[in-house]
C-alpha cells in the first residue's frame, strides 16, 4: 500500500552541522560486549576517526595505571615495563579498569604512532583491549535539507496527545543529553535543567556552543504548555545536559565514555546520544555496558548513512537504537538501517530549541532519538518500578509495525507509539525474553515489482514558482521498483546540488517533499529526480522568487458568508507551514470577503458574529501563486436546528428504531439505506431527526438526518431507485479549500484500481471496504491519495473518508471518518 502523505506545507528549515560517517570500511560481524582485544576494528582506520596521540586501554584484571615523575606505573610489573617502552606519560581512568594513555605535551603527540603502541600493548596478558581513542560525530542529515514537514507534526504522529491524557512525565527522571552541551538559559528549557558537566572543556559548565544539543534537548522535554515555543515529550523530565561534543560537533571514546559514566553515577536514568561512529571498540561497548548494568537506557542514533552497516553505540545490544521515518511513516532515504535499528521515530522536518533561544527545523536520526528518550520518561513516570530493560521493552512491543510483519531491518520493531506504550506500561512490566544478539545486515534485494513501469520517468511539483527555504511537494512515476531517487538542482551558473533522496515504491513511484536552500539565489533552476540504480531521470523547471514562504506570496481566499451579516468577521490563521498574525476581513453588504497576496501554506478559517453560531474551522491549503484561488463559502446561523434535539423513548418497530444512547429514531427510506449498507458498524448513530437543510454543494433543499459518520439526503426525484437515498458528499465538503496531488496513471488489476476522472488510485484494505461496502453509489470516486492525517492512514472520497486503523481486527481495521460529526461541529451545532 502507498503510504506516502500528500502533505504541501513549507518550512524554512535552519540546518545543524553536517554528518560525517565514514562508509568505505568493509562491514564486519557485531560480536557480543567483551570479546576481542580491539573491539572490532577494521584492519585499516583511517587517522580522521581517533584523537591522534591517544590509546584506550582495559585491564586484563583489577589494576591501576598512574603517572609518577613523569613515567607511567602499572600495578603490574609486566604491564610497567610495556608502558615505559612507550611514548606517554599521562593517564586518566575513564571507566573503572580503563584508562586513557596520552602524552601531557600536546605538540607532541603527532609524532606517536597509536596503532603501533596498540599492537605492543595487546601482545601483553595484562591488557583485555587496547584501542584507538575513536572519534564520534552528531547524527544529523549532511547540508541538504530533506523531507521538511509541519510544526511539530511528529508528536500527533507518535500519539503523544494521547500519552498525555496517561501521563505527561515526572520530575523523578532525568534525562541526560549527552551532546554539545544544552543552552541553559533558553525560556523552553531553563526552568528543568539540572546540573551537568562539561568534559570537552573539563569544567562545570555545560553551555552549548554549537546548537545540537539544545535542539534535541527541546524534541525530549521542552517545557511544555507554557503558552510559548514547542511542547517536548516529556512535559515532566529534567534535563542534564553532558557536554562531550565540540563546537564542530565532533569527541571521542574517552570523553563520551566519561559523560555516559557521570551521567549514570549523577542520577540520570534516561540517556540520550543523538551521535555516532562507523568504530566498534571495547571503551564504548564497556561504556554502554556500564549504562545497563546500573539500570540506565541509552538511547542512540541509528545513523544517517543508508548502507547496511552499524553505527556506534547504537549497534551494541544494551543500547535502543532508533532509525528516522517520515510524515508519511515511510523509512527515510537518509537513515541507517540493519538488524541493529529496534525503532524508529519522526525524523523529518522536526522543530527544537535553538541555540539563540529560538526554534529551528532539522532532519536526521539525531531528532528522532530525543522522541524515544522523551517517551522512556512517559513509561518509568506510569510505572517507576520498571527496569531500564522492561522500559525498552515495552517501547519495542507498543510500537506501530509498518513495513515487513514483525521485526525488520528498516523499521525494526516499528515506529514508537506512547499511547500503547504508557498503557501497556500500565498493565505491569513486560514478560521476560532471551535477548537476541545482533546480528550481520541482511543486505537482499528489495521485492521487485509485479507492475515494472512501462513508460519513461516523469516528475510533477506543487507548484514551479518558489521562494528559498520553499517546500516542494513531488510526484514522481517510471522509476525503477523500490530504487533511491536522487533530488537534485541545478543553477543558472551551472552547479548543481543535492536537496535530499526520496524512496520509490515497488510500482516505481514516490511522493516525496524536500526544502530549497535558504540562500538559493534568484532566477531559473531545474530539479531533477535520478534513479540511483536504473538510471532513469525526470526534470522539471522552477523559478524562484525573491522573498519567503513565510513573508507573502499571490495566492488569494475568497467566498461569501450567508446568514446574519452584522458584525461578522472572517478570521484566516496561519496554521501550518507558514508564519504570521491573523488575519481578519468584515463581509461586505453582499457576504463577500476576500483575503490576498497568502504565503503558502495551510490556514484555518472561521467566521464568528454576534447572535452567531461560530462557523468552523475550515482547512484551506494554498500555494503562494497568483493561479491559486481557494473559495469557501460559510453560513452563520444563529440557533442549532430543533433536530438534533433528544426525542422521548420510543419502542421500536420493524419500520422505527429508537436509539437510547442518543435518544434519536431511524425511520423510512433512510433506515432501509442504514440497514441495507452495513448499518451501526459503518455509519454509527443518527446524531439528529429528519430535518431540511440546503446543500452546500448545489444550494437545493433536502430532507436529511445526520450521524456520526456521515449524512443522508432523501432524492425523490429518484424514488424506486438505489439513489432515493444517498450520503452527502461530506469527503468533498471537508476538503474544500485543500489541494491533492493527482497519483500516477497505471492499468488496474485484482488489488490496485486507477480512476481517470478523478486522477487517483485505490488499492489494498481501502479498495476492498470500497468493494465491498456498495463502491462507487455509495462513496463515489476516490479524491485524493491515501495520506496521514492524525496519525492513521486515510483517503478521501467524493462522500466520506476512509481511516486505516491497525489496532482493531478485521473487518473493522478500515473505517469510515466521524465526518457528520465533524461537519456538525464546524457548523457550532455541537461543542468542538
Amino acid at each position: 500500500m502507498n503510504m506516502w502523505e500528500n502533505a504541501r506545507s513549507r518550512y524554512i528549515v535552519s540546518l545543524l552541522s553536517l554528518l560525517v560517517i565514514l562508509s568505505a570500511m568493509a562491514p564486519a560481524a557485531l560480536p557480543r560486549l567483551g570479546d576481542g582485544k580491539s573491539g572490532n576494528l577494521p584492519a585499516a582506520i583511517d587517522p580522521s576517526d581517533y584523537v591522534a596521540g591517544e590509546v584506550m586501554v582495559k585491564l586484563a584484571r583489577p589494576g591501576t595505571i598512574a603517572a609518577e615523575e613523569g613515567k607511567l606505573v602499572a600495578s603490574s610489573a609486566e604491564l610497567t615495563n610495556i608502558l615505559a617502552g612507550l611514548p606517554f606519560n599521562s593517564a586518566s581512568e575513564i571507566l573503572p579498569g580503563t584508562y586513557k594513555l596520552s602524552l601531557s605535551d600536546e605538540g607532541q603527540t603527532a609524532k606517536i604512532d597509536v596503532m603501533a603502541a596498540i599492537a605492543t600493548l595487546q601482545a601483553s596478558s595484562e591488557v583485555a583491549s587496547a584501542e584507538p581513542n575513536a572519534i564520534y560525530r552528531l547524527m544529523v542529515t549532511p547540508n541538504d535539507p530533506q523531507y521538511v514537514a509541519g510544526q511539530q507534526w511528529g508528536l500527533t504522529q507518535i500519539r503523544a496527545e494521547q500519552a498525555w491524557d496517561v501521563t505527561k512525565g515526572s520530575g523523578d527522571f532525568i534525562i541526560a543529553i549527552l551532546d554539545t552541551g544544552t543552552a541553559l538559559d533558553h525560556p523552553d528549557l531553563e526552568g528543568k535543567i539540572v546540573q551537568g558537566y562539561d568534559f570537552h572543556n573539563n569544567d562545570g559548565d555545560p553551555s552549548d556552543d554549537e546548537g545540537h544539543g539544545t535542539y534535541t534537548a527541546g524534541i525530549a522535554a521542552a517545557i511544555s504548555d507554557n503558552g510559548t515555543g514547542i511542547a517536548g515529550v516529556s512535559w515532566g523530565a529534567r534535563i542534564m545536559p553532558v557536554k562531550v561534543l565540540s563546537a564542530s560537533g565532533s569527541g571521542s571514546d574517552s570523553k563520551i565514555a566519561q559523560g555516559i559514566r557521570w551521567a549514570v553515577d549523577h542520577g540520570a536514568r534516561i540517556i540520550n546520544a543523538s551521535l555516532g561512529g562507523s568504530l566498534d571498540t571495547t571503551v564504548m561497548r564497556d561504556a554502554a555496558r556500564y549504562a545497563y548494568d546500573h539500570n540506565v537506557l541509552l538511547v542512540a542514533s541509528a545513523g544517517n548513512t543508508p548502507d547496511g552497516k552499524p553505527n556506534y553505540p547504537a549497534a551494541f545490544d544494551t543500547v535502543l537504537a532508533v532509525g528516522a521515518t517520515g510524515r508519511n511513516d515511510t523509512f527515510t532515504g537518509f537513515s541507517s538501517w540493519g538488524p541493529f535499528v529496534d525503532v524508529t521515530a519522526p525524523g523529518v522536518g522536526i522543530l527544537g530549541t535553538a541555540i539563540d533561544g529560538g526554534y529551528d527545523y532539522a532532519n536526521g536520526t539525531s531528532a528522532s532519538c530525543p522522541f524515544v528518550s522523551g517517551l522512556a520518561s512517559l513509561v518509568w513516570s506510569v510505572n517507576p518500578s520498571l527496569t531500564a530493560e522492561q522500559v525498552r521493552w515495552i517501547i519495542e512491543d507498543s510500537s506501530d509495525d509498518f513495513g515487513d510483519p514483525g521485526f525488520d531491518e528498516h523499521y525494526g520493531k516499528g515506529r514508537v507509539n506512547a499511547e500503547k506504550a504508557v498503557r501497556m506500561a500500565q498493565q505491569g512490566p513486560p514478560p521476560a525474553r532471551t535477548a537476541t544478539p545482533v546480528g550481520q545486515p541482511t543486505i537482499t534485494p528489495a521485492p521487485q515489482s509485479t507492475q515494472p513501469p512501462t513508460q519513461g520517468a516523469s516528475l510533477q511539483v506543487d507548484s514551479k514558482q518558489v521562494f528559498p527555504g520553499s517546500l516542494l511537494a513531488m510526484i514522481g512515476a517510471g522509476f525503477g521498483p523500490n530504487e533511491l531517487i536522487d533530488l537534485d538542482i541545478k543553477l543558472a551558473n551551472g552547479s548543481s546540488e543535492s536537496i535530499g533522496k526520496a524512496q520509490a515504491d515497488a510500482q516505481g513511484a514516490f511522493r516525496a517533499e524536500a526544502a530549497l536552500p535558504n540562500n538559493i539565489p534568484v532566477g531559473k533552476i531545474t530539479l531533477t529526480a535520478s534513479g540511483a540504480t536504473s538510471g532513469r531521470k525526470a526534470s522539471v523547471e522552477l523559478t524562484v522568487e525573491a522573498g519567503s514562504p513565510g513573508n507573502g506570496g499571490q495566492s488569494t481566499v475568497q467566498g461569501t458568508v450567508r446568514g446574519n451579516l452584522a458584525g461578522a468577521v472572517v478570521h484566516l490563521k496561519p496554521s501550518l507551514g507558514v508564519s504570521g498574525a491573523e488575519l481578519t476581513a468584515q463581509p461586505d453588504a453582499k457576504g463577500a470577503y476576500s483575503f490576498t497576496r497568502l504565503a503558502s501554506g495551510f490556514y484555518s478559517l472561521t467566521v464568528t458574529g454576534p447572535g452567531s453560531l461560530t462557523a468552523g474551522p475550515f482547512s484551506v491549503q494554498v500555494d503562494g501563486t497568483a493561479a491559486d484561488v481557494k473559495t469557501i463559502d460559510v453560513t452563520l446561523a444563529g440557533t442549532r436546528p430543533v433536530a438534533i434535539e433528544k426525542v422521548p423513548p420510543i419502542t421500536s418497530t420493524a419500520t422505527l428504531v429508537y436509539f437510547p444512547p442518543v435518544g434519536h429514531t431511524l425511520r423510512g427510506p433512510f433506515l432501509k439505506f442504514w440497514q441495507q449498507n452495513g448499518g451501526l458498524p459503518v455509519f454509527g448513530y443518527p446524531l439528529t431527526e429528519e430535518f431540511q437543510e440546503i446543500s452546500p454543494t448545489d444550494g437545493k433543499t433536502y430532507t436529511v438526518q445526520y450521524f456520526e459518520r456521515n449524512r443522508f439526503e432523501l432524492h425523490p426525484e429518484f424514488a424506486g431507485t438505489r439513489n432515493e437515498v444517498l450520503m452527502g458528499l461530506l469527503g468533498v465538503e471537508m476538503t474544500r479549500g485543500r489541494t491533492f496531488p493527482p497519483g500516477a496513471a497505471f492499468t488496474g488489476d485484482a488489488t490496485h484500481a486507477y480512476f481517470p476522472e478523478t486522477r487517483h488510485s485505490l488499492s489494498g484494505p481501502f479498495l476492498k471496504y470500497w468493494q465491498q461496502h456498495g463502491g462507487l453509489p455509495i462513496f463515489g470516486y476516490p479524491i485524493s491519495e491515501e495520506l496521514m492525517e492524525n496519525g492513521y492512514l486515510v483517503q478521501y472520497f467524493e462522500r466520506n473518508r476512509f481511516e486505516y486503523h491497525p489496532e482493531n481486527a478485521a473487518p473493522y481495521d478500515v473505517l469510515l471518518g466521524l465526518l457528520g460529526t465533524e461537519i456538525m461541529k464546524r457548523n457550532g451545532w455541537i461543542a468542538p
